[in-house]
């Protein structure tokens, strides 16, 4: 393939519309907004330097109400009526429900990330005490635990919960809790995301694509910004991966393995969330949320 033909691909894959900002919601200083999620009608987000998880009406992209929660939080998830909110400084994780708003405390291991809700339990990992961890909704308290070396992410996918910390990735059955495999990352795994075909995990480097049917790393895209990268997500069919300190979310292509646009973001976007169709990337060291529509 000549030079030319091959410029003239590139210039094809950059240069398609760019997502649009539709909206920027404005929260309070000093809030440092983390993670966005779904839950009900609702969009619920975490305030890192607040310990509130607000409310926001998507239809109108005002906040109707803040509940008040631990303190350090950022990941959440939705399941059994609730939001699951990880209180990192507080070593809990938050449920509230999604129609009285009241908070039940969940104690949880040490410095907890990441937390979510699937396959029926919520799961967090406790980065210091080093594991993931299953809460039972019926309980409210963690009835599992697996050993994982500065445990970070979690995603669930292709009927497993897949988690990430400094040995690489662990693999986990929801269901008979077993262990089902062990995948090593150099220097370490991060933050994570699924598509239809793979699991993405954050590295030293950029971001490594896991293929869930050996189980084994098929890939690894280099990404500007790297280490600093926070939680990505996939976005009409794209992952888009944010770059803390670069205020921008590169956009990689599972077709061609590639980073192949990089679009600005607010101050120091950490987490990106899929919400119908849009992408939802709260300001981390800002005091927006930007809401994007591919």
């Amino acid at each position: 393939m000549t030079r030319t033909l091959l410029a003239l691909l590139a210039a094809t894959l950059t240069t398609g519309a760019a997502p649009n900002v539709i909206t920027k919601i404005h929260v309070s200083s000093y809030a440092a907004p983390c993670a966005a999620a779904a839950g009900g009608k609702w969009v619920w987000v975490s305030e890192y330097g607040r310990p509130y998880v607000l409310k926001i009406d998507p239809g109108t992209n005002k906040v109707v109400s803040r509940t008040k929660i631990g303190t350090g939080s950022c990941g959440l998830g939705f399941g059994a009526g609730s939001m699951w909110i990880e209180d990192t400084s507080t070593s809990t994780v938050s449920r509230v429900s999604v129609t009285t708003g009241k908070r039940v405390a969940v104690k949880v291991g040490i410095t907890p990330y990441d937390t979510t809700f699937a396959f029926g339990s919520a799961w967090t990992t406790a980065f210091t005490q080093g594991e993931l961890e299953r809460i039972d909704p019926a309980q409210n308290r963690v009835v599992n635990r697996w050993r994982l070396e500065k445990a970070i992410g979690a995603v669930g996918a292709f009927g497993s919960v897949w988690a990430t910390g400094t040995d690489g990735v662990i693999r986990v059955d929801p269901t008979s809790h077993k262990l089902l495999a062990r995948i090593p990352i150099q220097g370490g795994a991060g933050w994570t995301a699924a598509s239809d075909d793979a699991v993405w995990v954050t590295t030293a480097t950029g971001i490594a694509r896991i293929d869930p049917q050996s189980n084994a790393v098929a890939k690894t895209i280099p990404v500007a910004g790297a280490p600093a990268l926070g939680d990505p997500d996939v976005v009409d069919g794209q992952v888009w991966v944010p770059q803390i300190r670069k205020n921008s979310i590169a956009i990689v292509d599972p077709s061609s393995n590639a980073v192949t646009r990089t679009i600005k973001a607010g101050i120091g976007p950490f987490v990106v969330t899929t919400i119908r169709g849009e992408a939802w990337v709260p300001s981390w060291k800002g005091s927006d949320i930007w809401r994007y529509r591919p």
